[in-house]
């Protein structure tokens, strides 16, 4: 049987999703960022069907969602979208601290995964964790100085006023460089990495995807160490199958 416990892990409401039968022996893990206005309870189709493959799965609420929101002015959390991607790091290594603490993980096998927002997370973590075993972006995006940019453009067309000013701005982009991913690829080293996009996505950009791969590409990664899986005629939103697919990869390598 598969269980569901809630945990707090320092400030981060965490929900622990593992067999019944495992849950006091030390497991391979994975760790699930969910997307912008979405929430840890999301995920939990995902986590039951790495749990069900013997993994123990952590999903923490970010910063501004599910707990931890506090904040209901929706342009002020718009405009702190990369504060909350630098905090699910902080976050991250909160949790990191957490697992090895109560030794929870299976000879260190510790991924991580994430949905949009929690997809450019685990891009940026893969520049700072080198503890990270393996990883899944889901119609997420590794160019984050262009996703940032991306992003600004999109929410001046709304017509929406940021809270910031432009040198504040400025501040913000430029702070993000040291954790894209598109820019570092040698902080990859040759770990498994699972890209998923589907081809009709207006909010995550697939171009990002399909530019990225070809970034693997060109810099010789090894071809058994990534798969990208593009789904035609899909949306902003994560197909069953491609549930099933980061299932199977991380099953494979981890």
């Amino acid at each position: 049987m598969i269980v569901i416990d809630r945990i707090q892990v320092k400030d981060i409401p965490v929900l622990e999703v593992v067999d019944h039968e495992k849950i006091d022996h030390p497991l391979p893990i994975m760790i699930y960022f969910h997307g912008f206005t979405s929430s840890k309870e999301q995920d939990l189709p995902q986590a039951y069907l790495m749990a069900e493959k013997g993994y123990r799965v952590f999903l923490p609420d970010s910063l501004h969602h599910g707990e931890r929101k506090v904040e209901e002015d929706s342009h002020k959390i718009q405009g702190d979208f990369w504060k909350i991607v630098i905090q699910n790091l902080e976050d991250l290594n909160q949790l990191y601290l957490y697992i090895k603490e109560h030794d929870l993980a299976l000879d260190d096998r510790i991924g991580i995964a994430g949905t949009s927002m929690g997809g450019i997370t685990v891009s940026a973590a893969l520049t700072r964790f080198q503890w990270v075993k393996a990883a899944g972006i889901m119609m997420g995006s590794a160019r984050i100085s262009d996703m940032a940019a991306y992003l600004l453009k999109s929410i001046q067309k709304q017509g929406v006023n940021l809270p910031l000013t432009a040198e504040e701005i400025n501040q913000q982009l430029k702070s993000l460089e040291p954790i894209d991913l598109s820019k570092q690829l040698e902080k990859l080293g040759n770990r498994p990495i699972f890209i998923w996009h589907g081809e009709s996505d207006h909010t995550v950009p697939y171009q990002h995807s399909i530019s990225f791969v070809e970034q693997l590409k060109v810099a010789g990664y090894p071809e058994d160490r990534y798969q990208f899986i593009s789904e035609p005629n899909r949306d902003h939103k994560v197909s069953r199958e491609a549930k099933y697919a980061l299932r199977d990869f991380f099953s494979t390598h981890l």
